[in-house]
């Protein structure tokens, strides 16, 4: 008896039957994006792929999923894969790479710079009030805002940046809002700006889905802000997977006795950009419209000096002001990584530069 689950495995395939195969595989209880990418990267197939899942869980007809692409998509939800064009290169640089990303409303947002307004969902009037305002700069001077679509700093962000373009992040299934409070929000987030999952439709947004989802924020940002984060919140865990792969932080103050704001104050003392204003922010990030800055004049000599050639020249380049490592390398591409790396290593166990974070470096 022949088995038509794999019948199509012998031809070419089509876009819609490596969605369904990718959404089978992950629908499956137990398995992640990390248990997909231990098995596709060792041969790069998805047909292959499909072939071990399907033996090793007995996995269902990928027609079923494919007719459950094709509904959604009647609904106005799009499934994208990594493979296709539309995929957000960004994303590409997490750990763990969403395989099929969902989207409903503007897809092209997902090309766009975006930038990262979060923060808590108690949130003071004056932490509402910044979100708001911020976001409404920085969307009006070309970047994207993306946000969680939570109460508080998450709301504001996405209100501020009404007028302009908004991202929506959600931990469950687009079609599962959470909170319902946000409803007309998120109605309108739908029909003029855009809201994408890693969840397909039907998903319910548990607690344990809220880390994923914040992971996505930091993957599609150049840039996140930090407003009002306690030591324990989930901004801190969107500003950890950003620094993980080298995105700037800015973290606005608050005051020390306001535990709402702790975890922001302690990014700025690891390292973060301090957020005041959208000036802040757009002094760092480089717009598309706006050509870099060239500094005709020469940096200043660091009063610590260092007979190695290359060592002199990365204790030139920093300063008391945190520098990002991948900065850095770019001004060093005449020397290989590896050996940027390894120097930076040496200067650092010679207490003559420190890195409050992974990706970067400030004199000591």
């Amino acid at each position: 008896m022949y088995n038509r689950r794999l019948v199509f495995l012998t031809l070419a395939i089509t876009q819609l039957q490596k969605q369904a195969i990718v959404y089978q595989i992950l629908k499956t209880h137990g398995v992640g994006p990390m248990s997909f990418w231990k098995e596709f990267n060792k041969i790069k197939d998805i047909e292959q792929v499909f072939k071990i899942f399907e033996s090793r869980y007995n996995l269902e007809n990928i027609d079923i999923a494919a007719q459950e692409i094709q509904y959604f998509s009647q609904q106005g939800i799009v499934c994208i894969g990594f493979w296709q064009a539309e995929y957000p290169k960004q994303l590409k640089r997490l750990h763990d790479v969403p395989p099929l990303i969902w989207a409903k409303g503007r897809i092209e947002f997902l090309h766009d710079l975006q930038i990262a307004v979060v923060g808590g969902r108690n949130a003071s009037f004056h932490g509402i009030k910044f979100a708001k305002d911020i976001s409404q700069t920085l969307s009006s001077a070309g970047l994207t805002i993306v946000s969680g679509l939570a109460r508080g700093i998450d709301k504001a962000a996405h209100h501020g940046a009404l007028n302009y373009r908004t991202i929506a992040v959600l931990a469950g299934g687009i079609d599962k809002l959470y909170p319902q409070e946000n409803a007309q929000l998120y109605e309108e987030l739908l029909q003029n700006h855009l809201v994408v999952s890693e969840m397909s439709p039907g998903v319910e947004p548990t607690a344990e889905l809220f880390p994923r989802r914040n992971r996505i924020i930091a993957g599609l940002s150049s840039g996140i802000c930090i407003i009002e984060a306690a030591l324990k919140s989930g901004s801190l865990l969107t500003a950890k997977y950003g620094l993980d792969i080298g995105v700037s932080i800015f973290s606005c103050p608050g005051h020390p006795y306001d535990p709402r704001t702790k975890g922001s104050n302690m990014l700025i003392k690891d390292g973060a950009f301090l957020l005041e204003s959208a000036q802040d922010v757009l002094d760092q990030i480089v717009l598309p419209n706006k050509p870099p800055v060239q500094h005709v004049e020469q940096a200043p000599m660091a009063k610590i000096q260092n007979t190695d050639k290359l060592s002199q020249e990365i204790l030139n380049y920093v300063n008391h002001t945190p520098v990002k490592v991948d900065e850095l390398l770019k001004n060093l591409s005449h020397y290989s990584t590896e050996q940027v790396l390894i120097t930076l290593s040496e200067l650092e166990l010679s207490n003559k530069i420190y890195r409050p974070s992974t990706n970067l470096i400030v004199l000591a």
